[in-house]
């Protein structure tokens, strides 16, 4: 079972929530947020194979896909979930572009030690790394989750894009 972040433009954007009711229907779709940022909706998928992912972006095309990116998480690499992290809403992913981490047992390890931080997985795609965050610490998101962030500027990030979910 593959794993894959599907980042989509709808349009129009009356059709979003929508997009994200029927995208959320799918046996695929893990989670699915509506955000704040360059997109308007992120999806987080399993699947056995690409042909299932073609699928799943026809649905998004019925229901106004104007762009999307899908995002391979990278067996192999840094990845991790903290238990039942796919149960439990998120506030924000962050995404970020890194020379590749020389040393991904150091960054699994930094990013597990922030508490809020659910998941983090290393990507194939237009990004790098992708992290998600628990809901609860969006009020006081600086310094429970960024700051912490900051230490890793030491290893190798070079860009930072943080898209935080929509409440309905």
């Amino acid at each position: 079972m593959m794993k894959a972040f599907v980042l989509s433009i709808i349009s129009p954007r009356s059709g979003l929530v929508q997009a994200l009711n029927a995208v959320k229907s799918s046996r695929m779709v893990k989670e699915a947020y509506l955000i704040y940022g360059t997109y308007d909706l992120i999806c987080k998928i399993e699947f056995d194979n690409l042909t299932q992912v073609d699928s799943f972006l026809e649905v998004l095309q019925q229901h106004g896909l104007q762009d999307s990116n899908t995002l391979i998480v990278k067996e192999g690499g840094l990845s991790f979930e903290k238990e039942r992290a796919s149960e439990i809403e998120k506030c924000a992913y962050i995404f970020g572009k890194i020379r590749r981490p020389s040393v991904p047992k150091f960054w699994e390890a930094h990013l597990k030690s922030i508490e809020p931080v659910l998941e983090a997985h290393e990507l194939y795609g237009l990004y790098d790394v992708v992290i998600g965050v628990r809901e609860d610490v969006r009020a006081d998101f600086y310094n429970q989750v960024f700051k912490q962030l900051w230490l890793l500027t030491e290893v190798n990030l070079t860009a930072t894009h943080t898209m935080f979910t929509v409440k309905l």
